[in-house]
């Protein structure tokens, strides 16, 4: 699993979405690496990160960040990467100091009892057309994750630089991915978890809705929240400066 170190200061670990890669996170990382030393991951099949069957079931990823990434550090996970995150931080509480998810969930697919996510059926599309057209899919999949932000046009053109520019993840790779996203349940361990958590949502995310909060906050009441306004599903990318305030902000905090 390749993991790019940079910057100087305390350990902070980035976890990027699914079918994206480490280099999505540029601008915000450039600012985060003035105080922090970056740890950003590839995930396994995606970027400069290898690919064998099986390397997203979550033993397997967790077991290569515990062998990789550092004995402590503070986390930022974004959609699927948050997911891995809290996995990540429920199996191994002494490594993370604290957590912040980026327009993530314990749970993105719908259910009787968890109303704040996705349709099923948007991710088994997904996962029904990759074999078919994978860059039309992948195209798909920006649209939705730019849409509703004020800065959509500069959203896509800027994920689709990133799918253009770097090596395409591998398809094997994506449908374990989505198999996460809507097989993971992880309520349970995110309402255990030790570490301080923070959830940092755009306010125009058609994927997770602001509500998500409250909901979160039924499970661990202590959750850090910033909504970033005009954003979308990727806030990170149209507003870098709130978000790395929302996290310096955080993770500065006694």
């Amino acid at each position: 699993m390749y993991i790019n170190t940079i910057g100087q200061g305390p350990d902070l670990v980035l976890m990027h979405g699914w079918s994206m890669q480490s280099a999505v996170w540029h601008e915000l990382a450039e600012a985060l690496a003035q105080n922090f030393t970056l740890h950003l991951v590839d995930l396994p099949g995606h970027g400069q990160s290898s690919w064998q069957q099986g390397d997203l079931d979550l033993p397997v990823v967790l077991a290569k960040m515990a062998a990789l990434l550092p004995e402590q550090a503070y986390y930022i996970g974004w959609s699927l990467g948050g997911l891995i995150s809290i996995a990540f931080a429920h199996q191994f509480p002494e490594r993370v100091n604290k957590l912040s998810l980026i327009a993530a969930s314990p749970r993105f697919v719908q259910d009787e009892t968890w109303s704040c996510a996705v349709d099923t059926q948007v991710f088994e599309a997904f996962a029904a057309n990759l074999a078919d057209n994978q860059q039309q899919t992948l195209q798909r999949f920006l649209l939705l994750q730019a849409r509703g932000s004020q800065q959509s046009r500069d959203t896509i053109r800027q994920l689709t630089e990133q799918l253009a520019n770097s090596t395409p993840p591998v398809t094997a790779a994506l449908q374990e991915g989505l198999a996460l996203l809507i097989n993971s349940d992880l309520r349970n361990e995110l309402a255990m978890l030790a570490c301080p958590l923070q959830l940092i949502i755009g306010d125009r995310d058609t994927l997770i809705p602001a509500a998500l909060i409250a909901e979160v906050q039924q499970l661990k009441a202590d959750v850090d929240s910033e909504i970033i306004k005009g954003a979308g599903h990727a806030p990170f990318i149209s507003q870098p400066l709130a978000c790395q305030q929302a996290i310096e902000r955080f993770i500065n905090e006694h």
